[in-house]
């Protein structure tokens, strides 16, 4: 692993693109929204210095590899378009609504696995704890909309 080599087209080699320090100060500060539950994750330099993102709650790891990844992200992330969801923002609430979409489709996934006359114990508990997240996203969504009409 070294340099790459002038006059080959060579995006996915994987070399030290930037000195870590510069990695450490262009996107250091900023954030990459987790592609399953939309936090914002602080973006990191591996050892051989590329971004990376770790959700500890989903158990995600991301890492961008690749002259045109990396620079795709710089872009994105000077332009403002790395979005994720912080507590207080629209964009966490589009991200509780988004949830919310994901869970009824598991608990209708769910359902059908139940069958009708035979039904599965298992299954009827993976219901139940499915319909528990469905009302505890519901209710921090409704605390949201409530906090933000009392703001106004």
């Amino acid at each position: 692993m070294g340099e790459l080599k002038p006059g080959r087209r060579q995006t996915n080699v994987n070399v030290t693109l930037v000195p870590s320090s510069a990695l450490a100060t262009d996107l250091g500060d900023k954030e990459f929204p987790c592609p399953l539950c939309g936090a914002g994750l602080p973006i990191r330099a591996s050892k051989r210095r590329k971004p990376y993102c770790t959700c500890n709650r989903c158990g995600v790891q991301l890492f961008v590899r690749g002259k045109e990844g990396i620079a795709r992200m710089h872009e994105m992330a000077d332009a403002g378009i790395l979005i994720s969801g912080k507590k207080e923002s629209a964009s966490h609430g589009i991200n509780l609504l988004n949830r919310l979409e994901q869970l009824k489709l598991q608990k209708d996934n769910l359902n059908r696995k139940c069958g009708l006359f035979f039904r599965e114990k298992d299954v009827e508990n993976a219901i139940q704890i499915v319909d528990a997240e469905i009302e505890r996203v519901q209710g921090e969504l409704a605390k949201m909309a409530r906090t933000a009409e009392s703001a106004k």
